[in-house]
């Protein structure tokens, strides 16, 4: 008898210590969410999506966040450093149209004030660089360039999206070693990396994590890439390669070739851009 009542006794303090731990654990969650609440009504609409963020699915706190980030796009992005990755628009990546886009994945290939550089995490399509073969071009009447500033640009980002990518000055310089030329310079929302760019942001060792092995995606897998047993594809970037009718790619362990590939192979894309963080008043936070 004695046994029993002393291990209904034990039951009874765990249950109660449970009770308890779950009664503070949901006083701090709301108290952590009227807490954001006040941080919104008092303007910090930085502190307070980082807290509704943090609160997940408690409550409303999700739908808070994302009506946060309707009103300020760049919200999300205002504490990234290079090397992070990030999600932003969205693109057909899983090869069912069924369940609609996915959410795209990004890194943080440089952050200089209230600009950041992203490049995407993964090819999303199979892509030439220009349609027909040996025929000199470069960037500037590219069918890659078209297609990221074009199509790319209109399905991949909102409109609210697209009021923080910025439209940058591209330079394109001669190809390094033959001088094969670059072409005029660009004004590009969307664009490959560049030889200059390559040799900045994907050298192994660099300050930021190597990021040059990029996989692609089941959409992109779909049509008529070369993919490696890693899931590993090579990539297009915009500067010219030995000839007028060649560009520049990295291949798929990673490594930039400058000599380049015939402009009509096919080749992953990866988009980069920048993006503003800046608020209505000019500062970040």
């Amino acid at each position: 008898m004695t046994t029993v009542r002393s291990k209904t006794v034990v039951i009874t303090a765990v249950l109660l210590v449970c009770a308890l731990a779950v009664a503070a654990f949901t006083h701090h969650r709301r108290s952590r969410y009227e807490e954001a609440r006040r941080l919104a009504e008092a303007g910090d609409t930085q502190g307070a999506y980082e807290v509704f963020t943090a609160l997940g699915g408690y409550s409303d706190a999700a739908e808070r966040a994302r009506g946060l980030v309707e009103e300020d796009p760049a919200l999300p992005y205002r504490s990234v450093a290079p090397g992070d990755t990030v999600t932003f628009g969205s693109y057909e990546q899983d090869n069912n149209t069924a369940n609609g886009p996915e959410a795209i994945r990004w890194i943080v290939l440089d952050r200089i004030d209230d600009q950041v550089l992203l490049l995407s995490a993964d090819c999303l399509e199979g892509r030439q660089y220009h349609h027909v073969p040996f025929e000199e071009v470069t960037w500037e009447n590219s069918d890659l360039r078209e297609w990221m500033n074009g199509f790319f640009y209109a399905q991949a980002f909102t409109p609210a999206q697209q009021t923080i990518v910025r439209t940058v000055h591209n330079e394109n310089s001669d190809q390094s070693v033959t001088g094969a030329p670059g072409g005029a310079d660009t004004d590009d929302r969307v664009f490959a990396l560049s030889e200059t760019e390559a040799l900045i942001y994907l050298a192994p060792g660099a300050s930021r994590s190597d990021v040059s092995a990029a996989a692609a995606t089941e959409y992109a897998a779909s049509g008529a890439l070369s993919v490696t047993e890693d899931g590993t594809v090579d990539w297009w970037l915009r500067s010219p390669g030995t000839y007028g009718f060649a560009a520049q790619f990295v291949d798929a362990s990673g490594k930039p070739m400058i000599s380049g590939a015939n402009v009509d192979a096919q080749y992953g894309a990866r988009p980069a851009l920048w993006i503003s963080i800046a608020k209505a008043d000019g500062s970040v936070r």
